[in-house]
């Protein structure tokens, strides 16, 4: 297989599974949330958040490893030894600074919320080693069909619970199931189970791979999710519990135009590190696309952003509404960003990898704190703020992996940004006019009129770009690129 034909039909792939995941566990949400209050799902973001930084850090550098030397099963040993030995290590943290934790939040329930969600950072260790082998062969067919199967385990298993009054116990069981099936079915497709542990100098050299990777997980996934517990300090719970739902909205708008191409970025830049014009050109080629794809989507999303949130959750929830919208700007920064990491650790410097992902989370860390108290409009402005000037921070990151120029790419956006902003402003033009409509209408219309004028506007300023860009796809699917 070529690695356009690869790389694509993987982010097809991705793309495909990743919509039926998320349709489906938007609807056990959409269900979860009508009998579940905002307090319960300010308590469930704030252990979440605690637990999925232990378990994301613990775990990160098995993966990359792996697709850096496929095959090699003493490296598939380090990987797997390493990162289960830090899970047992934060896991163990997390059960006993549980108790102080919740105190620092002023909730008690939280200290059995943490012990029990923290079942995920050891769980996780075995998922890591098989999956990366799946998109080494880039079988992300497989992989996004054993995700979509685990997020309709977790759901099926929080149903009953919700519905029965336990709230907590239906999100914290959830998650638990979720990963356990991930990682039993990953490991019988990928024929994978954990090696005997190898010798102390392969373990070392494993865990110096992986440390750089891992301080940067710590700050990536604060910057992405985890600045809810900076913000839970500074917010009643009740309130972050509204801003979680926007935020949440904004990850899946992410997870389905872009995440699922960036999946692919890894093993495809591994494939060109050598060859720095054929790397040049192969990010040049996909940033265009996606960066494309992921502005217009944001475009549509955010000028629907009330009605989609009253569909989905109920009007009790319209507050989250604005706080969707306006996250939906930080467009720019993701598009960029999202290709730095896996940039950086192809071309081996995961020194900087760890250093542009401490900058990104300050900037967050900053906008949060200095927001949060003021609401969540304000806070919600703050961190779109952020993005814009996070732009300088990260192309400087590319021209350092791509080692030519990056001001190209911020020409790049361009286009896509003035087509995001007129279609936002028609949009919000549009559902003012028919604010005594029902949400579905106002869905149709007012999402429709945005990717209507979003296109147009593309069109009108780089009809050629667009042309190229689709039959380059096409062409890539069907397998014709070399």
């Amino acid at each position: 297989m070529s690695l356009a034909k690869g790389a694509a039909r993987g982010a097809a792939w991705n793309f495909v599974t990743v919509l039926a995941e998320r349709s489906f566990g938007f609807v056990i949400l959409g269900l979860l949330l009508r009998v579940i209050p905002a307090s319960v799902v300010g308590l469930i973001a704030i252990a979440s958040a605690i637990s999925d930084l232990a378990r994301i850090v613990a775990n990160t550098g098995a993966s990359e490893q792996v697709q850096a030397s496929p095959g090699d099963r003493d490296v598939e040993a380090g990987a797997f030894w390493s990162q289960f030995l830090a899970s047992l290590a934060l896991l163990a943290v997390l059960l006993v600074t549980a108790p102080l934790i919740a105190g620092l939040y002023h909730a008690p329930q939280l200290s059995l919320v943490l012990r029990v969600m923290g079942v995920n950072v050891v769980l996780t260790a075995f998922l890591i080693v098989p999956a990366a082998r799946l998109e080494t062969r880039f079988d992300f067919r497989s992989l996004g069909l054993i995700s979509l199967g685990s997020t309709m385990a977790g759901g099926l298993v929080a149903l009953p619970f919700a519905f029965s009054g336990h709230g907590i116990e239906a999100l914290m069981y959830q998650r638990v199931v979720g990963v356990a099936f991930f990682a039993v079915v990953a490991s019988a497709v990928a024929r994978w189970v954990p090696p005997r542990p190898p010798t102390l100098k392969v373990l070392g050299e494993s865990f110096r791979f992986s440390l750089p990777l891992m301080q940067a997980a710590f700050v990536d996934y604060f910057a992405l999710t985890g600045y809810v517990m900076l913000a839970g300090l500074r917010m009643p719970v009740a309130a972050l519990g509204e801003f979680r739902i926007g935020q949440r909205l904004v990850e899946v708008v992410q997870e389905i135009a872009f995440m699922p191409a960036r999946k692919v970025f890894l093993p495809v830049f591994v494939a060109v590190r050598h060859d720095l014009e054929r790397r040049y050109e192969t990010t040049r080629q996909m940033l265009d696309l996606l960066s494309v794809i992921i502005f217009f989507v944001c475009a549509v999303c955010g000028a629907a952003a009330g009605p989609i949130v009253t569909l989905m959750f109920g009007a009790k929830w319209a507050v989250a509404g604005p706080v969707f919208a306006i996250l939906t700007l930080m467009a720019p920064a993701v598009a960029l960003y999202g290709a730095v990491n896996p940039l950086l650790t192809a071309a081996g410097r995961t020194t900087l990898v760890s250093h542009y992902a401490l900058a990104n989370a300050a900037t967050i860390a900053l906008a949060t704190w200095f927001g949060a108290p003021y609401g969540l409009l304000v806070l919600s402005w703050a961190l779109a703020g952020r993005g814009v000037v996070a732009l300088g921070l990260f192309l400087n990151a590319m021209r350092q992996g791509l080692e030519r120029p990056a001001l190209p790419f911020l020409r790049m956006l361009a286009m896509p940004a003035l087509a995001l902003c007129a279609a936002r402003l028609a949009g919000w033009a549009v559902l003012r006019m028919m604010a005594g409509q029902g949400a579905f209408v106002q869905l149709i219309v007012g999402g429709g009129v945005a990717a209507l004028v979003f296109g147009a506007v593309a069109l009108s300023l780089s009809p050629a770009r667009v042309r190229t860009m689709m039959l380059r796809l096409f062409t890539a699917l069907r397998g014709r690129a070399a």
